[in-house]
């Protein structure tokens, strides 16, 4: 179960590091801390093991929320999901295949074009 709240915590911090304003944050963490603080106590948890969970849940949130934050900036995501940039420059994404290769080499197709009477 701790390793659950740890991983939830984890990737709703990088959630919205990636994606979220500042603001989000903060619900992100106070909702965080209420979820992990109910879990541990539904659970059986003793009160100081609680909070040392509770703790990590909010640490392993906040190191995530940076790391995404880190990401967002140094790379330009999630931006770069949504654009369809365009270089201005003709590309060829398809496999070569013969028709490709008639003509370029020098040598002559392997037979003569067909022409139309």
């Amino acid at each position: 179960m701790i390793e659950l709240l740890l991983a939830t915590s984890s990737l709703a911090g990088l959630a919205v590091g990636l994606v979220g304003p500042l603001w989000v944050i903060i619900v992100t963490t106070v909702l965080v801390a209420v979820l992990s603080a109910v879990m541990t106590w539904s659970q059986g948890f003793s009160a100081l093991s609680g909070v040392a969970v509770t703790t990590g849940c909010l640490i392993a949130c906040q190191i995530s929320y940076i790391a995404g934050r880190f990401v967002t900036r140094q790379y330009g995501f999630p931006e770069q999901l949504f654009e369809d940039e365009v270089d201005g420059e003709p590309g060829d994404p398809r496999q070569r295949g013969i028709s490709d290769d008639n003509g370029k080499d020098g040598k002559p197709p392997s037979r003569p074009p067909s022409s139309e009477l």
